[in-house]
C-alpha cells in the first residue's frame, strides 16, 4: 500500500496534542466541580470509559479523515530488465608451442594452455548475460562451439582443450577469419573476438592482414593476447629414458598482434605470467560491459472509499452517543 498525498499524514501528529488538551481540560473541570462540592466521580471503570468514548471516537474519525485525504492506494510496482548482451568469440591457440612450461599455477609449473583454460573458465562464468562462442586453431581453425548462452557447454569444451588438437603450426589469419564469419551477420550492438596466441602466423590460407581488413569493415573488435615468454623456454619431451626438459626458441609477433587490435578498436595485451593473464581478462571484463535497461511499472488503485465508509459509520455512532442521555453528566 502507498499514499498518493503522503505529506497529509503529517497531520496525524495533531491527534496526540488534541488528546492531551482534552484530558487536561477534563481534569481541570473535574477539579473545579470538586471544589464546588459536586460529585463527579464515576462508579466504575466502565462509566469512565463511556464518558470519554465520544471524544475517542471523534479522534479516530479525525485519523480516518487524514488517511482519506492522503489517498491510500493498493497495487504493486515491478521492474522489467532487458539485457543487451555482447557476442564474444574466444579463439584459442592449441599449437605445439602452447605446451611450453614457462608458467605456474598453484605454485606448480604448467603449460600455457593449462593456465589459459583456468582463466577462461573464470571469464566465462562472469559473462552470464553474453553469448559466447569458442574456436581453436593450430595449423587449421575450427569452431568448437557457435555463439550460445549455454555457458555450461562452453566450460566443458574448454576443459577438454588439448595441445595439437588441430595441428602444431599457428594459423592466426585463419582463426580470425573463422571468428569474423561467425560474428559478421549478427545484430548484437558489440561483436568481439578475443584472440589468444603465443607465436607467429606460420600456416593458413588467409593472412592476418586481410582478416584485419575484414574485421574493420564489419565493425568487429579484436582483442589480442600474446601468451608466454620469448626466447628460450622449457618444453617437456618424451625420450627412451623418460620425460626430459629441453629449451626451445620461441618468438611472438607482438607487432602483428598490436596492429590487429589497434585497427579494429580492441587492445593488445602481453601475458608473461599467469598473474598477467588474470589481470588481462579482468580488464577486458571491465571494458566490455553488458548493457541493462530497466523499466519500472506501477499499478495502483485508490482505496480511500473503504476508509470513507468506516469514517461515516464512526460519525454516526459518535453522534448517537453524544446525544444519548446515558453519556451525559448533569
Amino acid at each position: 500500500m502507498q499514499f498518493a498525498n503522503s505529506w497529509v499524514l503529517a497531520f496525524v501528529l495533531v491527534i496526540p496534542v488534541l488528546i492531551l488538551l482534552y484530558f487536561f481540560r477534563s481534569n481541570q473541570s473535574n477539579l473545579n466541580l470538586s471544589l464546588a462540592s459536586k460529585d463527579v466521580s464515576f462508579s466504575n471503570l466502565f462509566d469512565s470509559l463511556a464518558y470519554h468514548l465520544p471524544f475517542l471516537l471523534r479522534m479516530l474519525l479525525v485519523f480516518l479523515i487524514i488517511i482519506i485525504l492522503a489517498r491510500p492506494q493498493m497495487g504493486r510496482s515491478f521492474t522489467e530488465s532487458k539485457h543487451y548482451g555482447l557476442d564474444i568469440f574466444l579463439a584459442v591457440d592449441t599449437s605445439q608451442s602452447m605446451s611450453a612450461l614457462d608458467m605456474r599455477w598453484n605454485n606448480q609449473p604448467v603449460d600455457r594452455l593449462e593456465v589459459l583454460k583456468h582463466i577462461l573458465e573464470t571469464f566465462v562464468m562472469k559473462r552470464d548475460k553474453d553469448r559466447l562462442g569458442l574456436l581453436v586453431f593450430g595449423e587449421k581453425a575450427y569452431t568448437q562451439c557457435p555463439l550460445t548462452l549455454d555457458h555450461g557447454a562452453i566450460l566443458d569444451l574448454i576443459k577438454h582443450l588439448q595441445i595439437g588438437m588441430v595441428g602444431n603450426a599457428t594459423a592466426i589469419g585463419s582463426a580470425m577469419a573463422v571468428g569474423i564469419k561467425r560474428l559478421k551477420d549478427l545484430e548484437a550492438k558489440s561483436k568481439i573476438l578475443i584472440l589468444m596466441t603465443d607465436g607467429q602466423n606460420t600456416a593458413g590460407d588467409i593472412s592476418p592482414e586481410i582478416a584485419t581488413e575484414m574485421a574493420e569493415e564489419l565493425g568487429i573488435k579484436i582483442y589480442t593476447i600474446g601468451i608466454g615468454q620469448e626466447g628460450e623456454v622449457p618444453f617437456q619431451i618424451d625420450t627412451p629414458v623418460g620425460p626430459m626438459l629441453v629449451k626451445q626458441e620461441i618468438r611472438i609477433d607482438e607487432e602483428l598482434l598490436a596492429t590487429i587490435a589497434e585497427r579494429t578498436g580492441g587492445q593488445y595485451y602481453r601475458a608473461k605470467t599467469s598473474s598477467d593473464l588474470e589481470k588481462i581478462y579482468s580488464n577486458i571484463d571491465k571494458l566490455e560491459k553488458t548493457e541493462i535497461e530497466v523499466k519500472e511499472y506501477n499499478s495502483f488503485v485508490d482505496i480511500f472509499e473503504k476508509f470513507l465508509w468506516v469514517a461515516l459509520g464512526l460519525l454516526l455512532v459518535e453522534l448517537l452517543l453524544s446525544n444519548t442521555l446515558l453519556f451525559r453528566i448533569n
